[in-house]
């Protein structure tokens, strides 16, 4: 494993009220914030969760409230910290009284390339993001078809043409859909922090990690479009006929003809070389939509026919024209 060089762990976890406080670097209070958005998120609800700098270097984590959890419940909840705070690409340790965030770690940044390759290989399929968008995701929690058809009815009839009611339901649609991609919320938490290391191989690293962070990101705002212009169709076509089924039936079979548009492509082109291996690049969702609508796109290409040697010319031969 290779880690930036610290150096030995101070044993004090909160330094004495008698010293005047010392000016925490920007660099550290940026990850500061990083590693409190993180271990918030994991913390169950009513936990606070203190985050100071560990001397000489470093950060330490731990529970701040008036009666913390029983060791095993501590060891447990230092321990999920010390996972979601690795997949940053910090080496981490954590006990029973406390959660240690050190430098960044090779074999943490591996992971979490690996991660983001297997997350955009995920997000090049929009089949589940489509059908979940004109189920209306997020509007049928504790609730029968029924009650949503009369939710609608209520909120569409007689107030569509100004558009807040539809918008309310495509919110809520788009919120649930960015909750199930997950990604969103975890390169959220890393606003405004920019990531750097003293080691050159570590610099790579974290370069490669910004770049597929950057093509998740693009991947996710994709489907999230696609989430909201499918979820507002379906609103408009209820709208008009009163049959959510009908609606919802009618919207997807009108967007599976751009939703597969790269697999109707790659399965008649030829493949074409690209720099992540064989067959054909990452289509987004733009490129999709493009490829749909072209009227020839799935037109069969011309076989050539028997060859003919030209009179006059041996070994010369011409295809049919």
């Amino acid at each position: 494993m290779s880690i930036e060089p610290r150096a030995k762990v101070a044993p004090e976890r909160v330094p004495p009220v008698w010293q005047a406080p010392v000016p925490v670097a920007p660099e550290t209070a940026a990850q500061q914030r990083v590693v409190q958005r993180i271990c918030a998120r994991v913390a169950p609800e009513g936990v606070d969760v203190g985050v100071g700098e560990l001397p000489p270097g470093g950060l330490q984590v731990w529970i701040d409230t008036p009666a913390p959890p029983a060791e095993p419940e501590s060891w447990v909840l230092y321990h999920r910290m010390a996972r979601e705070v690795a997949l940053v690409g910090w080496h981490c340790e954590a006990d029973k009284d406390r959660l240690l965030v050190l430098g960044w770690s090779a074999a943490c940044l591996h992971n979490r390339i690996r991660l983001l390759q297997s997350g955009l290989r995920r997000l090049s399929d929009f089949e589940q993001t489509a059908q979940r968008a004109v189920q209306l995701d997020g509007q049928l929690d504790g609730q029968l078809d029924g009650q949503l058809d009369g939710q609608l009815d209520g909120q569409l009839d007689g107030q569509s043409r100004h558009g807040r009611p539809a918008a309310q339901v495509v919110a809520a649609t788009c919120a649930a859909i960015e909750r199930r991609l997950r990604w969103p919320e975890r390169l959220a938490e890393l606003d405004g922090f920019e990531r750097s290391s003293g080691l050159p191989h570590l610099q790579l690293l974290l370069a490669q990690v910004a770049g597929l962070e950057s093509k998740v990101a693009a991947a996710c705002q994709e489907h999230l479009v696609m989430a909201r212009v499918l979820a507002r169709a379906v609103c408009e076509q209820y709208a008009r006929h009163r049959d959510l089924r009908r609606a919802q039936r009618d919207v997807l079979a009108e967007s599976r003809r751009w939703v597969h548009a790269s697999s109707m492509i790659r399965g008649l082109a030829a493949p074409r070389p690209s720099f992540t291996g064989g067959g054909r690049p990452h289509m987004g969702l733009a490129e999709r939509r493009i490829a749909a609508s072209v009227i020839n796109h799935g037109a069969p290409r011309v076989t050539p026919t028997a060859v003919i040697p030209r009179a006059g010319h041996p070994g010369h031969e011409e295809g049919a024209r």
